[in-house]
């Protein structure tokens, strides 16, 4: 397996033409937005993750793993846009049928619909995929969880509707107990969780795996230039076109509909973003994240978005929620353990802060008015 993506809340953007505009962000305030054209706009505005900078670059669109999926090809690979984006089309819905948690036919629900009776034979793919889960929940000591779907579910973030309020702390604390990764086990192309009640979201993970698969199946079938993008997990090969470098934008956390700069991903990385406006409830009149601490039982709050530059989209997937239930404040300590992951993030605050380690320092460029929100984590 190739594990060297990244997955990111992001847009492809262009590097001129900016336009300055109101937005709701506070009294007065104003921000920059890109002069898309309205196709672009469009594109985003139905549900993609990423605004297409190259207009004259070919670039097919669908919904696969419950969100857009994107490939596009440089200049190079032109005339072969519909065979690629049938290629990667396949990959991802072959993965969808064994990794989502919303089929009920799924791999991951049998394994869920077995929890406390029986170990399942589970493929090569769900293996790779529960195995890479259950190592970075080691590594990030359990800010990464990949049981976390009892309180996924309790929030209505899956498969339940939206409870009408707030669980109580004595039902959190009784989902927390069916949440623990170091449960899970594997042996001999099995899968096991040994308490009913028990079930695995992937939703951190799944789709930079993918990504990664279909980046090499690209790599395979010798695709010169593209970029494939899942639901914000990126990965880009090649370039775009001669003399270019792949350029993608980060979106505003707290405006999803514009960004706050742009990053330059050389040949083979992957940028994968999390962030509170992806997903949300509302309760009582307050909103609440789709990202649960699987510690506390309770939903996120003082991050606003994160955004991970790896070697590969699975990489920056999985780092993306772990750096976000960290926190600034939490940052130091994963950071000596992924030296070559680089992290930007946003926190939940007014105004607008953005600290990035050196290395995405030397790729991001903010918007003009972000320039002074910038902070520098250090090593």
């Amino acid at each position: 397996m190739n594990t060297g993506t990244s997955e990111k809340l992001l847009a492809l953007i262009p590097q001129s033409g900016w336009r300055r505009v109101l937005t709701p962000h506070g009294t007065g305030l104003r921000r920059w937005a890109p002069m898309l054209p309205l196709g672009c706009l469009l594109l985003a505005l139905s549900g993609s993750s990423c605004f297409i900078l190259h207009r004259d670059l070919p670039s097919r669109s669908f919904r696969s793993m419950g969100g857009m999926a994107t490939v596009t090809l440089g200049t190079a690979d032109a005339d072969r846009i519909e065979p690629v984006t049938r290629q990667v089309q396949v990959i991802f819905d072959r993965l969808e049928q064994e990794l989502s948690t919303y089929r009920s036919d799924s791999t991951i629900s049998l394994l869920a619909n077995k929890a406390g009776v029986t170990p399942i034979a589970v493929s090569e793919d769900t293996l790779q995929v529960l195995s890479v889960a259950r190592h970075f929940g080691e590594l990030s000591e359990g800010a990464f969880d990949v049981t976390v779907a009892p309180l996924v579910n309790l929030y209505g973030f899956g498969k339940s509707p939206t409870p009408a309020a707030f669980p109580s702390e004595a039902v959190i604390r009784e989902q927390l107990t069916l949440v623990d990764y170091r449960k899970l086990l594997l042996k001999d192309r099995t899968a096991f969780l040994p308490l009913k009640g028990m079930a695995v979201d992937l939703g951190g993970i799944a789709k930079g795996y993918a990504v990664d698969r279909a980046f090499d199946s690209c790599r395979s079938a010798r695709v010169e230039d593209f970029l494939i993008d899942l639901s914000g997990n990126i990965r880009v090969y090649g370039r775009p076109q001669w003399g270019e470098d792949w350029q993608i934008g980060v979106r505003d956390p707290f405006d999803r509909s514009r960004i706050i700069g742009k990053v330059t991903l050389r040949s083979g990385m992957a940028l994968a973003t999390s962030g509170s406006y992806e997903r949300f409830v509302e309760m009582g009149g307050q909103r609440y994240s789709h990202i649960i601490n699987p510690k506390t039982g309770y939903p996120i709050s003082g991050t606003a978005g994160v955004t991970i530059l790896a070697e590969d989209a699975t990489t920056a997937d999985g780092w993306s929620t772990a750096f976000f239930i960290a926190g600034l404040k939490g940052t130091d300590k994963f950071r000596q353990k992924t030296p070559s992951v680089d992290v930007l993030i946003v926190p939940d605050k007014y105004p607008t802060e953005i600290w990035v380690t050196p290395g995405l320092a030397k790729v991001f460029v903010p918007l003009p008015e972000f320039s002074e929100a910038m902070r520098l984590l250090h090593p």
